[in-house]
């Protein structure tokens, strides 16, 4: 059997909290529940007209402005301790009435006190007194019930209406962040899916390149070392990358020579490959396996492989980069669904705005990423 045991809040740590709520307000808070008495304070400002030749009129329309404003200002030192608690909180609802009841019913306790000290008439009191009517004092209970509900109506729609707006923010904060997660967990999956691809390092590809190995050996043929040397080096380009979550662009021109290099040397033909980009990009980070899977369409669409192929990096106004992988062939773009599937799996490895763009000229093709940050 065992219990578990938890420290009742002890009366320092409530204090504690209290004061803390309080240096925690803020100006838009402020402002919110001025604007607010402000407000109420201009509802009857209309019934000043039937005594603007009173003597003591400015009295009263000093105390039609600031009452309201002096009531909300005081509910904001009971509603504060109120609204920095849990926001998830079961009773966080009553929390809020009890504070708004409380404080609406103290501050009116207040504004008695200060109007009596500093004789405010109000409108009524100087309507009576040009009718000649004599004052007549109600009952305090009366009276303060009367006055009560008159504070705490304002004071509750006041919070209430704050509170709304709070919950709103909260919700749109809380689907941003579960938003931003989905997409974080989107892109570490589309990277898990890249590094089972690198894993895999194309075994067709792997294996008929192997038994062409075997068979240049087999012939005698004087480029069977030469190949087999290409294919070691793509290996070891490779295969660090399956222990990367990403690369840069030194890696990925490296990855794309030296697959080139095995793919030309498979078709004793010669393709040479050219990177170049300003200094400032050296060691820009890139998403794994991104150039790689256009370099390899390209070549399968490709009638005979090209003689060249360029990659350039650019940096772009804002902050983003530009990557262009041309080939001296035209007519590599092909169809226009799967370079859609690809951008989409661009952006998904970026995360963030990307663009994939192919452009065929009558000699060329040029395909041109952008990654926007």
């Amino acid at each position: 059997m065992s219990a578990v045991l938890t420290a009742a809040p002890s009366p320092h740590s409530g204090l504690a909290h209290v004061l803390a709520s309080w240096r925690s307000m803020t100006l838009a808070e402020l402002g919110w529940f001025s604007l607010m008495g402000l407000l109420y304070g201009l509802i009857d400002l209309s019934s000043l007209a039937y005594i603007d030749d009173h003597p003591q009129w400015w009295l009263a329309l000093t105390r039609q402005l600031f009452s309201p404003a002096i009531v909300t200002l005081l509910l904001m030192l009971f509603w504060l301790p109120a609204a920095r608690s849990d926001p998830d909180h079961p009773l966080r609802a009553w929390r809020l009435g009890l504070a708004t009841l409380v404080g609406s019913m103290l501050a009116l306790l207040v504004l008695w006190g200060l109007v009596r000290v500093l004789d405010w008439p109000s409108v009524n009191e100087l309507m009576r007194q040009r009718k000649g009517e004599t004052k007549q004092m109600p009952v305090l209970w009366s009276r303060f019930v009367g006055d009560g509900l008159s504070a705490f109506i304002p004071c509750g729609l006041t919070v209430a209406l704050f509170e709304m707006l709070e919950r709103r923010g909260r919700a749109q904060a809380r689907l941003q962040r579960l938003l931003h997660e989905q997409s974080v967990m989107a892109r570490q999956a589309m990277a898990a899916r890249l590094a089972a691809m690198q894993a895999q390092v194309e075994p067709q590809f792997l294996f008929e390149t192997l038994v062409d190995i075997e068979q240049a050996y087999d012939r005698a043929d004087p480029e069977a070392a030469a190949q087999m040397e290409r294919l070691i080096r793509h290996l070891r380009v490779a295969l660090p990358r399956l222990r990367e979550a990403g690369g840069s662009l030194e890696s990925e021109a490296e990855l794309l020579d030296s697959y080139l290099a095995v793919v030309a040397g498979r078709s004793k033909a010669a393709v040479s490959f050219n990177a170049q980009w300003p200094e400032s990009l050296n060691g820009c980070a890139l998403p794994p396996m991104l150039l790689l899977p256009l370099l390899q369409r390209a070549l399968r669409l490709a009638d005979g492989l090209p003689g060249r192929c360029t990659l350039a990096a650019e940096a772009l106004p804002r902050g983003g980069l530009r990557l262009l992988l041309a080939f001296d062939k035209p007519g590599l773009c092909g169809d226009d669904e799967e370079l859609r599937a690809l951008a989409e799996r661009v952006r998904a490895l970026s995360g963030g705005p990307a663009r994939l763009i192919c452009r065929s000229s009558e000699d060329a093709t040029l395909f041109t990423l952008e990654l926007n940050p």
